[in-house]
């Protein structure tokens, strides 16, 4: 089969993509170009390593010359980076983060200066190093409070906090399973919106795989934009693959992962682009922004960290 369920060996011939994450709908663009045949039909032969908590990073994976490709955020990405690994970002699943929050009617939080003195129910590192650089990034007095919680909202609900930080894609639909109304009874703000405008799943490869599958890594990029056309069309396609086949032992549900894959559709297209996956200067340059702000140094230039012209090319061919 196509997909690796064990295997922590790189093949030669083909590309192998070590997930940042486990194997549901957030990769449905992967499981339907494998599905339909479209690393095939660009002479992809195309595998992966499935993520999770229990997983090795990508960065590691890619590092070790285990994996050909990998996805992560920008912050670890660049820290391996000055570690002495040559990454090269060719695009981003979300350009558009899928992080948020939410926050009730009695103390809304739906522009930057909004932030300012509130108590933040965050889940990790990662949610901690986007509203520090959220706040340096609008030169905001650095005033809040971060309480750790868990994967639910009910604990803003239970007035634990004045923002929980979510995936829009998730914790805000199963708030409207509970009869609440967004806009009316809670509020989501995209981090995106705040001014973190930092690109998210970061497809990353090494300078090698870059100059000597160049091709292949194109060809790749085309059966990720002619899967996410069908998922455009029809949401359950992936849904049903992640479910049925590629996540099938992870008790997945038909139903929220065809809303999540619905929703997660707008976050792949920047807003201004017409290119799905990339991303414009100005998100670069709050990259760069961004990666100062949480007091990164020593960052590669970004010409030479980012290569967009794979992607550029892939959709030219296709278009």
């Amino acid at each position: 089969m196509a997909g690796l369920s064990g295997c922590r060996r790189s093949r030669p011939d083909g590309l192998v993509w070590a997930l940042g994450w486990l194997p549901d709908v957030e990769y449905g663009n992967l499981w339907v170009a494998m599905d339909k045949g479209y690393f095939r039909q660009e002479g992809v032969r195309m595998s992966y390593l499935p993520g999770g908590p229990n997983a090795p990073q990508p960065v590691v994976e890619v590092a070790a010359q285990q994996a050909s490709i990998g996805d992560g955020e920008l912050l670890p990405i660049l820290d391996v980076v000055a570690q002495g690994n040559d990454f090269v970002v060719v695009a981003a699943q979300f350009p558009i983060m899928p992080t948020g929050l939410i926050t009730l009617p009695k103390r809304p939080m739906l522009k930057p200066a909004d932030l300012v003195g509130g108590r933040f129910l965050v889940q990790g590192p990662s949610e901690r190093n986007e509203l520090e650089a959220t706040f340096r990034l609008n030169h905001l007095p650095m005033d809040y409070k971060l309480i750790p919680v868990g994967f639910s909202p009910e604990a803003l609900l239970n007035g634990e906090g004045d923002a929980y930080f979510c995936y829009v894609t998730n914790q805000p639909t199963m708030l409207e399973n509970m009869g609440l109304r967004q806009g009316k009874d809670f509020f989501v703000t995209k981090i995106y919106d705040l001014g973190y405008k930092v690109p998210s799943s970061l497809l990353f490869v090494d300078r090698t795989t870059l100059t000597t599958k160049r091709q292949q890594v194109v060809g790749f990029l085309k059966g990720m934009l002619r899967a996410r056309a069908d998922s455009l069309r029809d949401p359950a396609i992936a849904a049903r693959l992640a479910v049925e086949k590629y996540g099938g032992d992870l008790g997945l549900d038909l139903h929220q992962q065809t809303t999540l894959n619905r929703l997660q559709m707008s976050l792949q297209v920047e807003p201004g682009a017409t290119i799905p996956f990339w991303f414009q200067k100005q998100s670069i340059q709050t990259m760069y922004a961004a990666a100062a702000a949480t007091g990164r140094t020593n960052l590669p230039p970004a010409e030479r960290f980012i290569d967009l012209s794979l992607l550029e090319e892939a959709y030219r061919s296709l278009k």
